[in-house]
Protein backbone atom coordinates (compact mmCIF):
# COMPACT_ATOMS: atom_id res chain seq x y z
CA UNK A 1 0.00 0.00 0.00
CA UNK A 2 2.91 2.38 1.08
CA UNK A 3 4.20 1.84 -2.88
CA UNK A 4 0.76 3.39 -4.27
CA UNK A 5 2.12 7.19 -2.63
CA UNK A 6 5.95 6.59 -2.36
CA UNK A 7 6.26 9.28 -5.08
CA UNK A 8 3.96 11.69 -3.03
CA UNK A 9 5.68 14.86 -3.57
CA UNK A 10 4.90 15.08 -7.42
CA UNK A 11 1.85 13.34 -7.28
CA UNK A 12 0.25 16.41 -4.70
CA UNK A 13 1.86 18.49 -6.86
CA UNK A 14 -0.11 16.89 -9.65
CA UNK A 15 -3.52 16.59 -7.91
CA UNK A 16 -3.21 20.27 -6.67
CA UNK A 17 -2.48 21.49 -10.37
CA UNK A 18 -5.83 19.46 -11.24
CA UNK A 19 -7.60 21.21 -8.62
CA UNK A 20 -6.68 24.60 -9.99
CA UNK A 21 -7.51 24.02 -13.50
CA UNK A 22 -10.44 22.45 -12.75
CA UNK A 23 -11.42 26.03 -10.83
CA UNK A 24 -10.80 27.73 -13.99
CA UNK A 25 -13.21 25.10 -16.10
CA UNK A 26 -15.95 25.99 -13.64
CA UNK A 27 -15.44 29.80 -13.92
CA UNK A 28 -15.15 29.52 -17.44
CA UNK A 29 -17.87 27.38 -18.71
CA UNK A 30 -21.49 28.25 -18.85
CA UNK A 31 -23.03 24.50 -19.60
CA UNK A 32 -23.92 22.77 -16.09
CA UNK A 33 -23.80 19.49 -16.83
CA UNK A 34 -19.86 19.79 -17.49
CA UNK A 35 -19.74 21.67 -14.58
CA UNK A 36 -21.43 18.89 -12.61
CA UNK A 37 -18.59 16.47 -13.96
CA UNK A 38 -16.27 19.39 -13.04
CA UNK A 39 -17.34 19.43 -9.28
CA UNK A 40 -17.17 15.40 -9.35
CA UNK A 41 -13.73 15.60 -10.36
CA UNK A 42 -12.46 18.06 -7.84
CA UNK A 43 -14.24 15.48 -5.46
CA UNK A 44 -12.48 12.43 -6.37
CA UNK A 45 -9.15 14.08 -6.52
CA UNK A 46 -9.61 15.93 -3.09
CA UNK A 47 -10.86 12.43 -1.67
CA UNK A 48 -6.73 11.06 -2.29
CA UNK A 49 -5.51 13.81 -0.91
CA UNK A 50 -5.18 12.77 2.32
CA UNK A 51 -3.51 9.71 1.46
CA UNK A 52 -0.90 11.45 -1.06
CA UNK A 53 -0.23 13.73 2.08
CA UNK A 54 0.63 11.28 4.57
CA UNK A 55 3.87 9.88 2.49
CA UNK A 56 2.50 6.14 2.44
CA UNK A 57 1.70 6.19 6.57
CA UNK A 58 -1.69 6.04 5.80
CA UNK A 59 -3.52 3.89 8.62
CA UNK A 60 -7.22 2.62 8.02
CA UNK A 61 -9.25 5.02 9.52
CA UNK A 62 -7.16 7.76 7.24
CA UNK A 63 -8.82 4.98 4.43
CA UNK A 64 -11.45 4.72 5.07
CA UNK A 65 -12.26 8.80 5.55
CA UNK A 66 -11.13 9.02 1.92
CA UNK A 67 -13.37 6.32 0.60
CA UNK A 68 -16.25 8.14 2.77
CA UNK A 69 -15.14 11.89 1.26
CA UNK A 70 -15.17 10.17 -2.00
CA UNK A 71 -18.05 8.13 -2.60
CA UNK A 72 -20.30 11.70 -0.96
CA UNK A 73 -18.37 14.12 -3.38
CA UNK A 74 -17.25 12.52 -6.61
CA UNK A 75 -20.92 9.69 -6.33
CA UNK A 76 -23.40 11.40 -4.19
CA UNK A 77 -23.42 14.80 -4.98
CA UNK A 78 -22.85 15.07 -8.56
CA UNK A 79 -26.14 12.58 -8.88
CA UNK A 80 -28.27 14.22 -6.71
CA UNK A 81 -26.74 17.76 -8.62
CA UNK A 82 -27.42 15.86 -11.94
CA UNK A 83 -30.99 14.47 -10.58
CA UNK A 84 -32.15 18.58 -9.81
CA UNK A 85 -30.60 19.60 -13.15
CA UNK A 86 -33.05 17.46 -15.08
CA UNK A 87 -35.99 18.79 -13.18
CA UNK A 88 -35.35 22.42 -14.00
CA UNK A 89 -36.04 24.70 -17.11
CA UNK A 90 -33.41 25.22 -19.44
CA UNK A 91 -30.91 27.83 -18.23
CA UNK A 92 -31.27 31.17 -20.53
CA UNK A 93 -28.23 32.77 -22.11
CA UNK A 94 -26.75 35.51 -19.95
CA UNK A 95 -27.95 34.24 -16.87
CA UNK A 96 -24.96 36.07 -14.93
CA UNK A 97 -23.76 39.14 -13.79
CA UNK A 98 -20.09 38.81 -14.64
CA UNK A 99 -18.77 37.01 -18.04
CA UNK A 100 -17.52 33.82 -18.40
CA UNK A 101 -13.88 35.51 -19.41
CA UNK A 102 -14.20 38.18 -16.79
CA UNK A 103 -14.84 35.40 -14.20
CA UNK A 104 -11.75 33.23 -15.41
CA UNK A 105 -9.31 36.02 -15.14
CA UNK A 106 -10.47 37.10 -11.90
CA UNK A 107 -9.48 33.34 -10.69
CA UNK A 108 -6.06 33.70 -12.60
CA UNK A 109 -5.46 36.95 -10.59
CA UNK A 110 -6.53 35.24 -7.54
CA UNK A 111 -4.58 32.25 -8.10
CA UNK A 112 -1.25 34.72 -8.79
CA UNK A 113 -2.06 36.77 -5.57
CA UNK A 114 -2.42 33.59 -3.69
CA UNK A 115 0.99 32.48 -4.52
CA UNK A 116 2.32 36.06 -3.58
CA UNK A 117 0.23 35.72 -0.06
CA UNK A 118 1.55 32.08 0.89
CA UNK A 119 5.32 33.72 0.23
CA UNK A 120 4.49 36.58 2.44
CA UNK A 121 3.17 34.15 5.24
CA UNK A 122 4.98 31.89 7.50
CA UNK A 123 3.44 28.57 7.84
CA UNK A 124 6.86 26.49 9.03
CA UNK A 125 5.01 24.81 11.51
CA UNK A 126 3.54 22.41 8.65
CA UNK A 127 5.07 23.13 5.60
CA UNK A 128 2.45 21.28 3.72
CA UNK A 129 0.51 24.17 4.42
CA UNK A 130 2.55 26.24 2.40
CA UNK A 131 2.51 23.87 -0.70
CA UNK A 132 -1.72 23.45 -0.14
CA UNK A 133 -2.36 26.95 0.74
CA UNK A 134 -2.42 28.42 -3.01
CA UNK A 135 -4.57 26.14 -4.52
CA UNK A 136 -7.44 26.24 -1.41
CA UNK A 137 -7.50 29.76 -1.15
CA UNK A 138 -7.97 30.13 -5.74
CA UNK A 139 -10.52 26.97 -4.72
CA UNK A 140 -11.94 29.39 -1.84
CA UNK A 141 -12.70 32.40 -4.36
CA UNK A 142 -13.37 30.68 -7.22
CA UNK A 143 -16.61 28.81 -4.88
CA UNK A 144 -17.32 32.55 -3.77
CA UNK A 145 -16.65 34.08 -7.84
CA UNK A 146 -19.65 31.74 -8.48
CA UNK A 147 -22.25 31.99 -5.98
CA UNK A 148 -21.78 36.38 -6.61
CA UNK A 149 -21.51 36.31 -10.47
CA UNK A 150 -24.17 33.71 -11.66
CA UNK A 151 -28.16 34.61 -11.35
CA UNK A 152 -28.75 30.85 -11.63
CA UNK A 153 -29.13 29.24 -8.25
CA UNK A 154 -28.11 25.80 -9.13
CA UNK A 155 -25.06 26.98 -10.46
CA UNK A 156 -24.50 29.33 -7.42
CA UNK A 157 -24.89 25.91 -5.39
CA UNK A 158 -21.95 24.90 -7.42
CA UNK A 159 -20.01 27.44 -6.28
CA UNK A 160 -20.49 26.69 -2.67
CA UNK A 161 -19.83 23.17 -3.15
CA UNK A 162 -16.41 24.50 -4.82
CA UNK A 163 -15.94 27.03 -1.99
CA UNK A 164 -16.56 23.89 0.66
CA UNK A 165 -13.86 22.13 -1.51
CA UNK A 166 -11.06 24.88 -1.09
CA UNK A 167 -12.31 24.81 3.17
CA UNK A 168 -11.97 21.02 3.32
CA UNK A 169 -8.36 21.49 1.17
CA UNK A 170 -6.66 23.94 4.32
CA UNK A 171 -7.63 20.90 6.81
CA UNK A 172 -5.90 18.14 4.50
CA UNK A 173 -2.51 19.11 6.25
CA UNK A 174 -3.84 18.02 9.66
CA UNK A 175 -4.73 14.43 7.96
CA UNK A 176 -0.98 13.52 9.03
CA UNK A 177 -2.60 14.21 13.13
CA UNK A 178 -5.62 11.77 12.09
CA UNK A 179 -8.18 14.75 12.58
CA UNK A 180 -10.85 11.53 11.02
CA UNK A 181 -13.32 13.36 13.44
CA UNK A 182 -12.96 17.35 11.74
CA UNK A 183 -12.77 15.86 8.29
CA UNK A 184 -16.63 13.53 9.10
CA UNK A 185 -17.83 16.66 10.43
CA UNK A 186 -17.02 19.00 7.49
CA UNK A 187 -18.05 16.14 5.14
CA UNK A 188 -21.78 15.87 7.06
CA UNK A 189 -22.28 19.36 7.03
CA UNK A 190 -21.72 19.16 2.97
CA UNK A 191 -24.19 16.62 2.63
CA UNK A 192 -26.81 18.18 5.13
CA UNK A 193 -26.62 21.52 3.08
CA UNK A 194 -26.79 20.02 -0.24
CA UNK A 195 -30.29 18.06 0.67
CA UNK A 196 -31.54 21.81 2.00
CA UNK A 197 -30.47 23.00 -1.21
CA UNK A 198 -32.14 20.90 -3.32
CA UNK A 199 -35.42 21.08 -1.22
CA UNK A 200 -34.94 24.81 -1.61
CA UNK A 201 -34.45 24.76 -5.26
CA UNK A 202 -37.83 22.84 -5.52
CA UNK A 203 -39.73 25.34 -3.73
CA UNK A 204 -38.09 28.20 -5.51
CA UNK A 205 -38.48 26.68 -9.27
CA UNK A 206 -42.61 26.14 -8.09
CA UNK A 207 -42.93 29.54 -6.90
CA UNK A 208 -41.47 31.34 -9.61
CA UNK A 209 -41.24 28.77 -11.98
CA UNK A 210 -37.67 29.97 -12.57
CA UNK A 211 -34.17 29.58 -10.56
CA UNK A 212 -33.29 33.14 -11.26
CA UNK A 213 -32.47 35.11 -8.30
CA UNK A 214 -33.29 38.04 -9.81
CA UNK A 215 -37.02 37.35 -10.05
CA UNK A 216 -37.03 37.30 -6.17
CA UNK A 217 -37.29 41.42 -5.82
CA UNK A 218 -40.97 40.50 -6.50
CA UNK A 219 -41.22 39.58 -3.24
CA UNK A 220 -40.68 43.34 -2.27
CA UNK A 221 -43.69 44.87 -0.86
Amino acid sequence: MTGIFSDGGSALGAALGLVVISDFCLLGVERRRLSIRLIGLQGLVLGFMPLLVSGGGADVHLWVTAVVFVAIKAGLLPLLLWRTYKKLPPQPPGAFYLGNTGSTLLGIVAFIFSLWLNSRLEMAANPLFSQIFPTAFATIFSGLLLIISRRMALTQIFGYLVMENGIYLLSVPMAQESAIWLELSILMDILVASFVMGIALTHINRAFDSTDVERFASLRD
